[in-house]
């Protein structure tokens, strides 16, 4: 299921959409002075990440998704284990958690709306290996 050739594989990797060998991103999605920059075309496949300009703009319907599926997921774990809280903690619980992982939720918007739009072709690195004998 989340062998290469899926798009699972491509989306938690963070790698090129097309051959699943390239870095999707410049830098960590964690640090700061690289959280959310693509690089532009990916080093495997020659693949243009950018197709069009701002065609990273509509990732972000994606975000809001991630986002709202991490609040339903907080507030029902909230529910489950701990059903006597105000709903004072509750917000205060939600917003940590969409702080904390607000930029692997960009990440993963990204490399989803990217993954909308290619898809795999395992043939492009059996081309590139067959050229380099």
């Amino acid at each position: 299921m989340l062998g290469k050739g899926t798009k699972l594989y491509s989306i938690l990797r963070l790698k090129c959409p097309r051959c699943h060998e390239g870095d999707f991103y410049k830098g960590s999605p964690f640090k700061f002075s690289t959280m959310g920059r693509v690089k532009e075309n990916c080093l495997e496949c020659n693949l243009k990440y950018n197709i069009e300009p701002s065609f990273f703009q509509g990732s972000y319907y994606v975000t809001y998704g991630l986002g709202v599926a991490l609040f339903i997921t907080v507030w029902v774990l909230q529910l489950i284990f701990f059903p006597n809280i105000g709903p004072g903690t509750l917000l205060i619980s939600i917003l940590v958690a969409l702080l904390v992982f607000s930029p692997i939720l960009y990440a993963l918007s990204k490399t989803i709306w990217i993954n909308v739009f290619v898809k795999y072709e395992a043939s492009i690195l059996k081309k590139k290996t067959s050229n380099e004998k």
